[in-house]
């Protein structure tokens, strides 16, 4: 597939993907180790929310700084900045330092995501941008997973692995460090606020709201679940990982399957999934069977991690094309108001009750989704199928999603400017 990308995009991705293996190690070590200095839960949920309200900051705020001082020297900085705090995690375990930490290193990840979004959109053509977001999602999850097995080879209780982190960081500069292109201006869409979009398209909205609720707690407390269960470390990534490949393989079968009917009826059969598998992750867990937890992980992975893009292509169907860019942005906030609350209610649940609690939770959100759209059904009726837009996956990272999304039009994109790094 990579014949088909740009020569000028290779190295954003092999920045990516250099760095988010790094990324993905971190966010379950920091858990771990959190867990095994007997922290509770209620402070690991609220490292973890604080990470995802640091993200949404940098990737709306960090825009009118990369535009400064140019985007190559932005994600230098950036990188620089994890780079000391995934260090720091090491030196200082605090769970208290650790969520400052983590607000910081969230804004400066949410910049960095922008500097590599930007330069896809300005080295890509509708006729190569579908392509390209196929495989900057191969690299995003694949990445991911490859850092969850790096669990094998470490100890959490070493300052080595946060070495690695920082190493990880650091190295995915080379690429990008050695390489010009013009890169795109930034921050001319126009706005479409939360709420307003919320009475435009409800059932997008609030499945972004329950993406975000759903993932966070992934992110997050899922590496806690399956350790105060009792799983060695190497249990512990393989599981993450198959969580995340599932969401890596089951997202484009799902979505397409939403071409086909309504939209809110799969978003609500995914929402009884999540219902269902997780009530069933909770049987599994007293059983001895692992080929039986494997299997379902994997599945609830993929259902979980289908909910934001089937969203998505939901608000396409109900939007004009012109209201996409903006609209992209209000999707972005949704998912991030859920992915900063998840974790604290799920960690909650957790600390005050048992472990259990976490997929408990997931059953809660799950069906409240499958309710709420039950409702959505009987309250607008479907946008026909023939005015259906072509699924597309799309990470939660950045607003720059709508640019990069082929569905936009032309004349709703960023324009192009020299970069001055």
């Amino acid at each position: 597939m990579l014949v088909f990308i740009p020569p000028t995009v290779l190295s954003p991705l092999l920045g990516l993907l250099i760095f988010i293996v790094g990324h993905g190690l971190l966010s379950t070590l920091l858990s771990l180790r959190l867990n095994a200095e007997g922290v509770a839960a209620g402070w690991i949920g609220l490292v973890s929310s604080a990470y995802f309200a640091g993200l949404v900051l940098g990737a709306f705020v960090n825009v009118r700084l990369i535009r400064r001082i140019g985007h190559i020297r932005a994600y230098a900085a950036y990188a620089s900045l994890l780079a000391v705090l995934a260090l720091c995690h090491g030196l200082w375990v605090d769970p208290a330092v650790w969520s400052g930490l983590r607000l910081v290193g969230g804004f400066a990840t949410g910049g960095l995501f922008v500097v590599i979004e930007s330069w896809m959109l300005v080295s890509s053509s509708p006729a190569t941008r579908g392509r390209l977001m196929a495989v900057y999602m191969i690299l995003l999850y694949g990445g991911l997973a490859v850092g969850q097995w790096l669990l094998h080879f470490i100890d959490p209780l070493q300052l080595s692995p946060f070495a690695l982190v920082a190493i990880s960081a650091s190295l995915s500069v080379l690429p990008l460090a050695l390489t010009r292109v013009p890169l795109p201006q930034t921050g001319t869409a126009r706005h479409i606020g939360l709420l307003t979009l919320a009475r435009l398209t409800p059932a997008a909205v609030g499945s972004c709201v329950a993406s975000g609720l759903v993932l966070g707690g992934i992110y997050g407390l899922l590496p806690l679940f399956f350790a105060a269960s009792g799983r060695e470390l190497g249990a512990v990534a393989n599981l993450m990982a198959l969580v995340i490949l599932g969401g890596m393989l089951l997202q484009y079968p799902l979505g397409r399957l939403s071409d086909r009917f309504d939209r809110r009826r799969i978003l609500a059969g995914l929402g009884m999934g999540l219902l269902i598998f997780s009530l069933a992750m909770l049987i599994a867990s007293q059983l001895p069977w692992g080929e039986l937890r494997a299997a379902l992980i994997f599945l609830f992975g993929g259902l979980a991690f289908s909910l934001y893009p089937i969203s998505l292509s939901q608000a396409c169907d109900e939007l004009t094309p012109e209201q996409m860019v903006s609209a992209n942005q209000g999707m972005l906030l949704a998912y991030s108001l859920g992915s900063m609350i998840g974790p604290l209610l799920a960690s909650q649940a957790m600390q005050y009750s048992r472990p259990e609690a976490l997929f408990i939770y997931f059953a809660l959100c799950g069906g409240g989704l499958f309710l709420f759209l039950l409702w959505r059904q009987k309250t607008r009726s479907a946008v026909p199928l023939d005015a259906h837009q072509s699924y597309m996956p799309m990470p939660p990272n950045t607003p720059l999603g709508g640019e990069l999304d082929p569905r936009t039009p032309e004349s709703e994109r960023l324009t192009p400017t020299e970069d001055d790094a």
